[in-house]
């Protein structure tokens, strides 16, 4: 256990250390994120933030090595290989990046998210089969389970960008995913996994002090592609076994808030407006300031539904199958009267508001936070 709580600590002090930099970094090479338009912040606030999280993350899995961890040689034991997925890291990292500072389109981020997917499978990074929550059984995928594993990394990828949308949320989201990881791979005694968490965890503890509203640096699409793609494969790895079957309902609970916002967008952008890459700005983040909640007590209410979730899927390992239908119950009906609370007049008007207004319904929100900061919501994604 010391191990990991280490490996976090060194991964916090890593990504303290260098986000200052990475900020002077961002403002030197204009990846900033100018306040106006669709945007609520006021000043010039810096992207470029994965930048930060990544060095965290790898120099503290560097110092693990340095000091005796085997970690390419742990990861082999269970049939990874580290260097492809440092290479898919480094690729969503990198396209991230180039996005921050001049701005990539839809389609090309999607190609390179679907390349780093390919070099997990490469990697090793895969699972043909799945555990039932509700029979126990396993269904198996087939020849099907490479199609299914890179659309579960694309998926998660992107969920992350989506609902990076206000201060802090997607670093603390993922945060506590990050942690509920580390938790469930040492039930399923997989060090291996718990490791390669405790290292995303304590990166992202470590940025969030300046990235908690009010916001100093923004994570970017360099942080919220990383964090997405890293938690794909540490969601199905944590759980894998020798035949490589997941318990499917842990890594939906883990990542439950990203993916139930991601599935609402599509809902609502591709079924609902025939719109899927429109942006808009009806995410759960945004309803929630809607209903009056400042910027920082909607972070705080979606950091509480992380951590329910998370605790949820711990107890699906802990408890091997005999709660599941209670956990699947509880969720069902809790998204639904969730969602029916969100949903009204106000945010159905602000939801098909022409894209120059869509400031002005959430304008009402500068100043309620501390210090006087106006609230900040990123261009809705």
């Amino acid at each position: 256990m010391g191990r990991y709580l280490l490996t976090f600590v060194v991964a916090a002090l890593i990504a303290l250390l260098t986000t200052p930099l990475v900020r002077r970094l961002a403002l030197s090479v204009g990846a900033v994120a100018e306040p106006g338009g669709r945007h609520l912040h006021q000043g010039r606030v810096p992207r470029l933030g994965g930048l930060a999280v990544l060095a965290g993350g790898l120099g503290a899995l560097g110092l693990a090595a340095m000091s005796g961890v085997a970690l390419s040689e742990l990861l082999a034991t269970f049939g990874w290989h580290s260097g492809w997925l440092l290479a898919g890291a480094l690729t969503v990292a990198a396209v991230g990046a180039v996005d921050d500072i001049v701005g990539l389109g839809p389609l090309a981020k999607l190609s390179f998210q679907i390349l780093a997917g390919v070099m997990a499978l490469a990697g090793g990074y895969g699972f043909q089969a799945v555990t039932n929550p509700l029979t126990g059984g396993v269904v198996d995928f087939g020849l099907l389970g490479p199609l299914v594993t890179l659309a579960w990394v694309v998926g998660v990828t992107n969920a992350f960008n989506l609902i990076d949308g206000l201060d802090g949320l997607a670093a603390g989201v993922g945060l506590i995913a990050s942690l509920t990881l580390v938790a469930v791979s040492l039930i399923e005694q997989r060090p291996d996994a718990a490791l390669l968490a405790s290292a995303l965890a304590g990166a992202l503890a470590g940025f969030l002090y300046f990235n908690f509203n009010p916001a100093r640096i923004f994570l970017g699409d360099s942080g919220s592609l990383l964090l997405g793609y890293a938690l794909a494969v540490l969601s199905f790895q944590s759980l894998q076994k020798g035949t490589t079957t997941v318990l499917i309902i842990v890594p939906l609970l883990a990542l439950g808030l990203p993916l139930m916002d991601t599935i609402l967008a599509l809902l609502r952008r591709g079924v609902m407006n025939g719109a899927l890459l429109r942006a808009d700005a009806s995410h759960i983040h945004h309803r929630l300031l809607l209903r009056g909640l400042s910027h920082r007590r909607a972070v705080l209410v979606l950091y509480a539904v992380c951590v329910a979730l998370g605790g949820l899927a711990f107890l699906a390992v802990a408890a091997r199958g005999k709660v599941d239908v209670f956990i699947i119950g509880a969720v069902v009906v809790a998204t639904f009267a969730g969602v029916r609370w969100l949903r009204g007049n106000a945010a159905e008007r602000f939801a098909a508001a022409a894209p120059g207004d869509m400031a002005r319904p959430l304008d009402r929100d500068r100043g309620a936070d501390a210090a006087g900061t106006s609230a900040r919501c990123r261009e809705p994604n």
